[in-house]
């Protein structure tokens, strides 16, 4: 199993919505985690508070490591998203991103109990928002398998996006492999965008699907499933992409005795 990292460069083209429709139709189980430091909204969005009265979360977490370092405690603060089958796993971000500065100490004991879990059959996928920002956990992304930034395929977007990718380059090196996901049109292709982003690949291209978004990313009601929706078609692409990214990256080279 593995920690998949979702990001954007800035101007949000619905990282936590996309990172929602990945885990909700993940082949196995799947733990969406919140670490986004602006705070994480899947429990007022997509649950509409329905949980509101629950207690765990990011920075609950935190908190119970720093006092009780067992990896398994992170159980203890996910809630399911599939009505307690356990197959669909939320970690909940912070409720107030004033608490932010809360973790600044504890983002490597996160990133070691979220590898952890990977060891328990569940794949991680990481919301971590937007980077590029002093408070962007960096110990979260080198501790990931796959980083993929998802942005529009547009000028601006780009813009933002390539001096990002280039500071996170020179921070993981070639550790953590980095790839691309597209978000709506815009007016460059995945060619041109993988060309002048360092020739990272673009894994695939979500279509713009507001109305399945505003299902994940407020709770709005549908009558159709939301399975067959656009978007979560091109989030099941998306995700096994992901996955056969992984498998096909070359092995690392034996260090010479």
């Amino acid at each position: 199993m593995a920690i998949y990292t979702l990001m954007s460069p800035g101007s949000a083209p619905g990282v936590t919505t996309t990172a929602l429709a990945v885990s909700y139709v993940w082949e196995g189980r799947a733990l969406l985690a919140e670490c986004d430091p602006k705070g994480g909204n899947v429990l007022q969005g997509f649950l509409t508070g329905q949980l509101e009265g629950h207690h765990g979360g990011l920075l609950e977490l935190a908190l119970a490591i720093a006092h009780n370092p067992n990896p398994a405690v992170l159980w203890e603060h996910v809630v399911s998203l599939d009505q307690g089958v356990r197959e669909w796993l939320l970690l909940p971000g912070l409720k107030d991103p004033r608490h932010n500065a809360q973790l600044d100490g504890a983002w490597d004991a996160i990133a070691d109990v979220l590898a952890t879990a990977t060891d328990g059959a569940v794949d991680v996928i990481l919301d971590l928002g937007q980077i590029g920002r002093p408070d962007t956990p960096m110990r979260l992304i080198a501790a990931s398998d796959l980083v993929v930034m998802l942005l529009r395929p547009t000028l601006r977007q780009v813009a933002e996006a390539r001096p990002r990718l280039d500071a996170l380059g020179r921070y993981i090196g070639t550790s953590v492999p980095v790839a691309l996901g597209l978000v709506g049109k815009g007016d460059y292709s995945a060619k041109q965008i993988s060309e002048t982003l360092f020739g990272l690949p673009v894994l695939a291209e979500i279509p713009h699907d507001p109305k399945s978004a505003a299902v994940l990313s407020d709770g709005k009601r549908t009558r159709r499933s939301i399975r067959r929706a656009s978007l979560m078609r091109g989030a099941a692409h998306l995700g096994l992409a992901m996955r056969q990214h992984l498998v096909d990256l070359p092995e690392p080279e034996a260090v010479a005795g």
